[in-house]
């Protein structure tokens, strides 16, 4: 199993909760399994394709927002 620790910082912008939520949004639209903390979200999977996909899609949604942005990833192989 896969464990991936998500956070995503959008920088210099008053919309960062709005950035945030549709990302997340995105991320639950793939059907990963996931826990969303205060500063981070949790994403699982025996299947690393699976985890890089659901890190894209958080990806791609913060960078419609025309916004520079921080993402920090952990990810481990230990359960």
């Amino acid at each position: 199993m896969l464990t991936c620790e998500v956070s995503l910082f959008p920088l210099e912008t008053v919309d960062s909760d709005q950035i945030i939520n549709h990302s997340l949004e995105a991320l639950k639209k793939t059907g990963l399994k996931h826990e969303v903390g205060n500063q981070s979200t949790y994403i699982y999977s025996e299947d690393p394709n699976q985890i890089w996909d659901g890190l894209q899609s958080i990806y791609q949604e913060a960078k419609k927002a025309g916004t520079e942005f921080s993402m920090v990833i952990n990810l481990s192989n230990n359960t």
